[in-house]
């Protein structure tokens, strides 16, 4: 499901939801209530082999694309077609809780192409879940439209089961089958499906509890940059560029999905750190001393201090450690006086990234720099200061860098000797 940042859930882009004035009265031919789901389970796995191992690749599939939404759907969608190879369309229906609308999250035929041809009745949709039971159906007679029966009309019969969490239904799932030659769902399709709902629905809510979770990590990641802007404002705003900055490069790198996470979270709060400096330091309008700038390095355990607090999603473990390290240098003499390749990768993309954003930057004692000029620069300081892998990734990806994260184009010519950040 997709879901707004309270945790309720939220119609998907392409979603479309169920008119309110519903002319389709289907006739209810059997029913299958969803609390007997373990005894029924048993009867079907045992009952067919086919159906079995259906049933446990369901399982196998759902747990490997738990956390990604729309793989999610797209595994429910093809194993439900697979379970009922008569069926016609599938079509998987939840409740916004916001608006209390429901909203068709996948549509798709059996042919395994997406759909808005599929059908379904407000009515039978809100009867599945208030009586919390699987239905077997047929179209009623009469009260359509002209649009209404080109369509319904055709459909000879459905199953329907309600998909529920831990507070009950928050859905439906429905199959049907337009086509007299295909056959009808019989009441062992019912429980069928019963069986069926209840595998989709614990990954549909473990999913549902991921998001809420990523949501509730991403606020503490809001309330930390917020934190910061109340303080330096500059400073968030530098955070948010380096962010994008640092992506940029990482996806220059092929840096997987995962690490590329690793790397925006790790940007946003490489320098919350700063919170920990004094303002005669840290709001200097002159070049900093020696005896400040080694004042000013401390921001980065600080930032690992305050980062080190925090609870993190497995994936994310290792965003205190690359945050801080953003200064490292690859001949060891940055504050943690690591070197080299033991520098994680993500920390030396976010150092290249830092420093390109602050030479560009205007600073009180001097003008902003232009893009070639400041990339000269860090040019010079390779192995030294910076990888050059990630300075030849930066050079390669510039003109998308300077167009989507500063909106300018990069400029030609001689660059004049470098000035300090």
């Amino acid at each position: 499901m997709s879901h707004s940042h309270d945790g309720t859930r939220r119609p998907a882009p392409d979603s479309r939801t169920l008119p309110r004035v519903d002319a389709f009265v289907p006739t209810v031919l059997a029913w299958r209530a969803l609390n007997e789901w373990d005894e029924v389970k048993g009867q079907v796995v045992r009952s067919d082999a086919r159906v079995a191992e259906l049933l446990l690749g369901l399982v196998r599939d759902t747990a490997a694309a738990r956390y990604d939404e729309k793989q999610l759907l797209d595994v429910v969608a093809d194993y439900a077609l697979r379970a009922f190879p008569n069926a016609t369309n599938f079509v998987l229906v939840s409740r916004d809780e916001e608006n209390d609308d429901l909203v068709v999250r996948r549509a798709q035929t059996h042919k395994g192409e997406a759909t808005e041809a599929v059908q379904l009745s407000r009515t039978i949709a809100e009867r599945a879940m208030a009586d919390d039971c699987a239905l077997l159906y047929v179209s009623g007679s009469g009260g359509f439209s002209a649009t209404e029966s080109q369509v319904l009309s055709r459909m000879e019969t459905a199953i329907c089961a309600p998909l529920r969490d831990g507070t009950g239904p928050f859905g439906v799932m429905q199959l049907d089958v337009r086509r007299p030659k295909r056959g009808r769902f019989t009441r062992e399709d019912v429980d069928l499906l019963t069986v069926f709902a209840c595998q989709a629905s614990l990954s549909l809510e473990h999913l549902r509890v991921q998001q809420q979770q990523q949501r509730a990590f991403a606020s503490t990641i809001n309330a930390l940059l917020h934190s910061l802007t109340l303080r330096d404002p500059e400073s968030a705003q530098h955070s948010e560029r380096v962010q994008d900055v640092a992506v940029w490069i990482g996806r220059q790198l092929r840096l997987d999905a995962e690490r590329l996470e690793v790397l925006r979270v790790s940007a946003l709060l490489h320098d919350l750190g700063k919170q920990g400096v004094r303002d005669e330091v840290l709001f200097k309008p002159d070049r900093l001393t020696d005896l400040e700038r080694a004042e000013m390095a401390t921001h980065a355990a600080h930032t690992q201090n305050i980062l080190d607090r925090i609870v993190y999603p497995d994936a994310l473990r290792d965003v205190p450690r690359i945050a801080a390290w953003h200064h490292e240098k690859m001949d060891g003499t940055g504050p943690f006086g690591v070197e080299g390749a033991q520098i994680p990768l993500e920390s030396r993309i976010l150092s290249v990234a830092d420093v390109f954003d602050a030479l560009l930057s205007p600073r009180p004692y001097r003008e902003a720099l232009s893009p070639r000029r400041a990339l000269l620069i860090i040019e010079n300081g390779e192995n030294v200061d910076w990888d050059p892998e990630v300075i030849a990734a930066l050079n390669a990806c510039l003109h998308d860098v300077l167009e989507d994260v500063y909106a300018v184009g990069p400029e030609s010519g001689e660059a004049e000797p470098p000035v300090a950040a």
